[in-house]
C-alpha cells in the first residue's frame, strides 16, 4: 500500500517525513487552506527531496495551462485535482504530468475518471480537516488505483487497510498542531501501513 504524507509546510518536516520512506509528499497551493504555500516556497522544498520520493501538488487551477505552469513552478512530479473533466485531464497528461483526481464515492464519478486519471482519491467531506467518512462505502474494486484520504489516523488505519486500497493519504492524522508533522506519528503511521 502506497503512503502519501500531505500538507507539508516546511523543509524540516519534508526531510523528516522523507526519512521514514513514504511514497509521496503532498504540498497544498490553495490560499484559503491552512497548509497552503506559495509555489516558490514549494519549489524551495521539493528541490531538496530525493528522487525516490514523489512530490504532489494539491491545487485548484483555473485552466489546463495554469495547471501545467503550477506544476512547473512548484517543481513537483504529480498534480492532484478536485476539478476538471476528462478532456482537461487528458491535456495535462499529454504534457507528461501524472494526475490524481479526487472523486466522491459515487459510481458515476468513478466511471468518468477511472480510465483517464492515474489514480482516484476518495477524500473526506472537508479535505485537510481531519473529518473522516464511511471508508467502507468506497467502491475500491471499481477503480484500479484507489487512494483513501479524509480523517486517517492511527486509530482508524486498520479499517482502511482491510479494504486494500492502492494507497492512503494522511495530513492532520500525523500532526499534533496544524501544519506541523510529528515524527512519532509519521513513523508509526508509515510502519503500520507497511506491515
Amino acid at each position: 500500500m502506497k503512503v502519501k504524507i500531505c500538507g507539508i509546510t516546511n523543509a524540516e518536516d519534508a526531510w523528516m517525513c522523507e526519512s521514514f520512506d513514504p511514497d509521496a509528499l503532498g504540498f497544498v497551493h490553495y490560499p484559503s487552506k491552512a497548509r497552503s504555500l506559495p509555489l516558490k516556497d514549494i519549489r524551495d522544498i521539493t528541490s531538496t527531496i530525493g528522487p525516490f520520493t514523489k512530490t504532489v501538488l494539491v491545487c485548484l487551477p483555473g485552466s489546463v495551462d495554469a495547471a501545467v505552469k503550477m506544476v512547473e513552478d512548484a517543481g513537483v512530479d504529480v498534480i492532484q485535482l478536485y476539478t476538471f473533466g476528462r478532456s482537461e485531464i487528458e491535456k495535462i497528461k499529454a504534457c507528461g504530468i501524472p494526475v490524481i483526481r479526487a472523486v466522491k464515492p459515487l459510481e458515476k464519478e468513478i466511471q468518468e475518471f477511472f480510465d483517464v486519471a492515474d489514480a482516484l482519491l476518495f477524500d473526506g467531506p472537508v479535505p485537510g480537516s481531519g473529518l473522516s467518512h464511511d471508508y467502507r462505502s468506497i467502491p475500491i474494486k471499481s477503480c484500479r488505483r484507489a487512494i483513501i484520504a479524509g480523517g486517517l489516523n492511527l486509530d482508524n488505519l486498520h479499517v482502511v487497510k482491510s479494504l486494500k486500497p492502492y494507497g492512503v493519504d494522511v495530513s492532520s492524522g500525523v500532526e499534533r498542531t496544524i501544519g506541523k508533522k510529528d515524527p512519532q506519528l509519521v513513523s508509526e503511521f508509515i510502519r503500520r501501513c507497511r506491515v
